[in-house]
């Protein structure tokens, strides 16, 4: 048996609010080819809901396609910054000490550059 899912209701019971999980849970779904119609038949949501959901998540797909929150990318596009500046810095210093072994005449051990 499908076990349906339920927003929790506010108020006078009008409006709806789905949490992250449901939402990303709902859209895998339908990203697994479940037709649009079905789905919004299934979980009683508009279907212009749905786009505004995956709209709002589709900054956060990763290359696996698997939905990430919105709100993480943020905090992750930072990380890549600081890593990619990082190893500009140690690519930077690779050269150098390259450019120093070979104006002193000297030999670079095979494993600093793999060959």
């Amino acid at each position: 048996m499908d076990t349906v899912m339920k927003p929790v209701q506010h108020g006078r019971g009008r409006r709806r609010q789905w949490s992250g999980e449901q939402k990303r849970t709902v859209l895998q779904e339908w990203q697994t080819g479940v037709p649009l119609e079905e789905i919004c038949r299934k979980y009683a949501v508009n279907a212009a809901q749905m786009y505004r959901w995956k709209r709002s998540l589709d900054q956060g797909l990763k290359e696996s396609g698997k939905l990430v929150p919105k709100s993480l990318v943020g905090g992750l596009q930072k990380r890549v910054d600081e890593l990619e500046r990082a190893l500009g810095r140690k690519a930077l210093e690779v050269d150098v000490l390259k450019k120093t072994f070979e104006l002193k005449g000297l030999k670079l051990p095979e494993e600093m550059y793999g060959g």
